[in-house]
């Protein structure tokens, strides 16, 4: 049973710092973390990246909602939100029990790299100048330190507010971030020059994989390309650990360079690997007349952050 870090027990723990109530099912077809959340309309219960699924089939999944489904009910939650980690369960299959497509909340696609190969092997499918970059950054006096300090989150959140201004979206809360490093799971990155913090990112590690969760750079001193470098060594250090896949969390399968998450895709794909695609977020509504009223506030404000931006 192919279970996410979003399924895993410390990311359970996490949830339960952050106050939401977590329920745990473990049946022959399935396991499942469902996290209790709230809405003005009511409760709901979410599976992030989730159920896990004994095979990706029909019977697998219909005895998943018939679990999530009683706890549900039991909880007065008005609706179901899976996000089966398999791109083989059919649209028209997850239709025809009755799930409805949802915006994703979680990426549907991502890209990851296998570490496996050796070292030589990984720095040459990645793009030329990254790989110049990283090896050229410690003569031109750019250091790599890690931290595991919840008070270090501070100069991550700092980078990520100012990137957050320039390309107006709203930045992961700090207490939020600390949360993760306080849970054990998270690591922060930091890429330093001449005293100033040019680069940092948080990464998850979980069982054989490591997770490109947050990151920002500076605009000072972009000749060093201190993100890149970053990258690279959180890969490789990540290889060297024992890891077997990078996650880069997220891309888009638009080929319009317009589009928000295009340019970061590309960026990510530079570095090597290859995408893995997943079913997307469904929902199930148990109560059809709070399920409309929570998508129409939903769709007003998905309109009114459009216009604000």
């Amino acid at each position: 049973m192919n279970q996410h870090f979003l399924q895993s027990s410390a990311w359970e723990k996490f949830q339960q710092l952050e106050n939401h109530q977590t329920f745990r099912l473990q049946e022959k077809d399935y396991s499942a973390l469902a996290i209790l959340q709230t809405t003005p309309v009511g409760n709901y219960l979410f599976c992030p990246y989730g159920p896990a699924l004994n095979s990706a089939n029909e019977k697998c999944l219909k005895s998943a909602l018939a679990g999530l489904t009683k706890l549900a009910r039991k909880n007065n939650a008005f609706f179901i939100r899976i996000e089966p980690t398999s791109d083989s369960l059919s649209p028209n299959m997850l239709k025809s029990l009755s799930l409805k497509k949802s915006h994703d909340i979680d990426p549907a696609h991502t890209w990851v790299l296998d570490l496996s190969l050796p070292q030589e092997e990984l720095l040459k499918q990645m793009r030329k100048s990254n790989v110049q970059y990283w090896q050229s950054s410690s003569k031109k006096g750019l250091t790599i330190r890690t931290s595991q300090d919840p008070k270090d989150v501070q100069i991550l959140s700092s980078l990520l507010r100012g990137v957050a201004d320039k390309d107006h979206f709203t930045p992961q809360d700090e207490q939020h971030l600390q949360r993760q490093v306080e849970s054990g799971f998270a690591t922060l990155y930091f890429a330093e020059y001449q005293g100033q913090t040019l680069a940092a990112s948080l990464v998850y590690d979980y069982d054989d994989v490591r997770f490109y969760a947050h990151a920002a750079t500076s605009d000072q001193e972009r000749k060093l390309a201190a993100g890149t470098v970053l990258l690279v060594q959180m890969i490789l250090d990540a290889k060297n650990r024992g890891a077997k896949i990078f996650d880069f969390w997220g891309i888009t399968t638009s080929e319009d360079k317009n589009h928000p998450w295009y340019g970061f895709s590309q960026y990510k794909k530079s570095f090597g690997g290859q995408m893995i695609s997943y079913a997307g977020t469904w929902e199930l509504p148990l109560q059809p007349l709070r399920y409309q009223m929570y998508q129409l506030i939903r769709h007003i404000n998905r309109l009114t952050r459009k216009i604000l931006h």
